[in-house]
């Protein structure tokens, strides 16, 4: 018999836990003891000076003081980027070990005569936490073979480092690896605490990122399970930035400038600035030891003047992702902390101030204001590994995941501006999904047509309070080989994000049905480019519908549970917009919108090819409804984008049938 875990794999420490029955996990011990403040497997690797992989886990975080270029750490904020992108946003120079340019543009940690790629590392972190897991002198509740794992990931990675981690964790030795974002991992456990629905905002803040995501814990069956509606944030902005700014603050205040130069004492004042930041989550003061026997008083306002700036980026990603939300402040019901910095007073500081000056409810802010006197409702440390345990054991299955980005291409060449981005898969699409586009080539007598694929996200360091800025970033070009043809060769893009949060892309000559796939799109090339949005003519309102209706009427069969959960949600989300309106058209189509998600549940999710359907049309109906003059509950705009995802899940159907 063999076991499932959820894991917390970390930038700095990792947690994992085991479901244990009646909803109950266990966490997983470590051969080495508890890590630092809270997680028991650090995320740290000691090689020797040949590059052969020593020890990982809390000793080797140990050796950082005496070997930092053998102790590799880390490495969750390197996976999926490229060289050149780590390099120009500065995430190679916290670092002593040393890197280099590799295959294609990908990074290589040297150790050594050996070449080791951040996935690589992240193998041998996974590897550690299984053996511990399967040892009975170590974890007598598991002791037995575990092939099934959940990993969590960072709800703002963009999905297209995704697929490293989970080649990690097969390379590791898992037959089975599935993905869960930490926020909805964190909401999993929080789920078994609480007893009625509720809107929540997880604000989630590690060692290497922050997710500000916004969910809806909805009863499903009697359980409450939560959705994702919308995630921002940043994929670079966590303790470490934190770490980085006050090590720079201290290097200039005492004049450390040559000590810093070497890596063992910069080691050592990054330590204590880490162990001191820590302990000013319960103290007004503390000492600092820095190199040379120099011993400073640090404060808690010192140290919030220095983060001031790094903390004023917390706030935008929570108004971006209410607005994207469709939610108010005021809908909030309960603010989530994760992650060991939200610890910090001055974290929590600064998310009370935004939601109050978005108008949260007074017993929201209160909550915030009183979590260090009454307790948080779940442990930030350990919540996503027990969260990630209770999908991994089937306990609770979140109805909606969400992507914070968009995928799609480039029409034209991309060295010439204005070229424009033709959208293949819409920001903040609930996951699995597809999407298709044509593009026409001006080289006929081309024998490799090549695509330019392009992720396209908020930009939350320039999005303002009203409008939503978008920046876009080069994934590469990505051919196909096909014979020539008369008049301008035209191919199919063809972009899936799958269950696990990859990135498959298909490229098909229409007219010979000449394919090839990419399934492994693993790495952000860093380029960020100037693109025009591609806005083709709006369809009225009744060409939605047609086109609606079309695409469900032809599936007569195929539909899954999963594409009934999908329905579902977005039925839930219709629901929702419907506020307070009493107007007569309005409660009739809601109630038949309910009557069609009761019926789902009362056949158990059993009958989707039945449900499916029904509750497709009567969405379709309720959004026509509150589109109607007189009504205008909502905009145009919003009925499309919701219709846009009812056709996505109808033509899931077909796709996943062919795949």
């Amino acid at each position: 018999m063999s076991r499932a875990i959820g894991i917390d794999l970390g930038t700095y420490n990792s947690a994992a836990a085991v479901p244990i029955g009646n909803g109950k996990v266990a966490m997983i011990e470590s051969r080495y003891g508890k890590s630092l403040y809270g997680k028991n497997f650090a995320s740290f690797v000691l090689f020797d000076h040949t590059g052969q992989k020593q020890i990982t886990g809390k000793r080797a975080q140990a050796e950082l003081r005496l070997n930092p270029k053998l102790v590799i750490w880390g490495v969750k904020r390197l996976v999926g980027l490229s060289y050149q992108n780590a390099k120009a946003s500065g995430e190679l120079t916290r670092f002593a070990y040393e890197t280099e340019e590799g295959p294609g543009g990908s990074i290589l940690i040297k150790v050594g005569e050996e070449r080791y790629t951040p996935s690589h590392i992240l193998e041998y972190i996974l590897r550690d936490i299984k053996q511990d897991a399967e040892d009975p002198s170590v974890n007598p509740l598991v002791g037995q073979p575990i092939d099934k794992a959940i990993i969590s990931i960072p709800a703002y990675f963009k999905a297209i480092r995704t697929n490293p981690i989970i080649e990690a964790a097969r390379n590791a030795g898992f037959e089975e690896v599935d993905t869960i974002a930490e926020p909805t991992a964190a909401a999993i456990d929080y789920c078994m605490t609480i007893e009625k629905e509720a809107n929540l905002l997880a604000f989630d803040i590690g060692a290497g990122t922050l997710d500000v995501t916004v969910m809806m814990v909805v009863n499903e069956d009697g359980n409450l399970i939560p959705g994702e509606l919308c995630t921002s944030g940043h994929e670079a902005l966590g303790g470490l930035d934190m770490d980085d700014a006050l090590v720079r603050h201290m290097i200039n205040k005492y004049n450390l400038h040559n000590m810093a130069q070497d890596p063992m004492h910069k080691a050592i004042l990054s330590e204590e600035i880490e162990r001191a930041k820590i302990r000013l989550s319960q103290k007004q003061s503390t000492t600092l030891d820095l190199p040379g026997n120099q011993t400073v008083t640090f404060t808690q306002g010192e140290l919030e003047e220095v983060l001031a700036p790094l903390l004023e980026k917390c706030r935008k990603p929570i108004s971006i992702a209410l607005r994207q939300a469709g939610l108010r402040a005021s809908d909030l019901d309960r603010v989530l902390f994760i992650g060991g910095p939200s610890n910090m007073p001055c974290i929590k500081k600064v998310v009370a101030k935004e939601l109050a000056e978005l108008d949260a409810r007074d017993d929201v802010i209160a909550a915030i204001d009183e979590y260090t006197v009454r307790g948080l409702p779940v442990d930030p440390m350990e919540c996503v590994a027990r969260g990630a345990s209770l999908k991994a054991g089937n306990i609770i299955e979140p109805v909606g995941k969400v992507i914070s980005e968009g995928y799609g291409t480039v029409f034209g060449p991309i060295e010439d501006a204005p070229d424009y981005y033709e959208p293949i898969i819409r920001e903040n699409s609930h996951y699995p999904i597809s999407g298709t586009t044509i593009s026409t080539h001006q080289n006929p007598d081309s024998l490799e047509v090549p695509i330019s694929l392009v992720a396209k996200r908020p930009d939350t360091d320039k999005s303002t309070a009203d409008h939503t800025i978008y920046k876009y970033e080069y994934l590469g070009n990505y051919s196909l080989g096909i014979t020539p043809q008369r008049g301008l060769p035209a191919i199919e893009i063809r972009l899936r994000v799958t269950d696990d949060k990859r990135v498959v892309a298909t490229l098909i000559h229409t007219q010979t049905r000449q394919q090839v796939k990419y399934e492994s799109l693993d790495m952000l090339s860093g380029q960020e480019v100037m693109l025009q949005e591609h806005t083709p003519p709006k369809m009225f309102a009744q060409q939605d519908m047609d086109l609606l209706n079309a695409t469900v009427n032809n599936k007569k069969s195929g539909w899954t549970r999963e594409h009934l959960e999908k329905h579902m949600h977005v039925a839930r989300e219709a629901l929702a917009l419907c506020g307070s309106c009493e107007d007569p058209k309005v409660v009739a189509a809601m109630e038949k919108v309910e009557a069609a998600v009761a019926r789902a549940s009362e056949n158990r999710m059993e009958k989707p090819n039945e449900d499916c359907p029904a509750i497709s049309n009567r969405t379709k109906e309720l959004l026509d409804t509150l589109l109607q003059p007189g009504i205008k509950q909502i905009s145009a705009d919003e009925f499309r984008r919701y219709l846009e995802q009812l056709i996505h899940i109808a033509q899931m159907v077909t796709y996943d049938a062919e795949n």
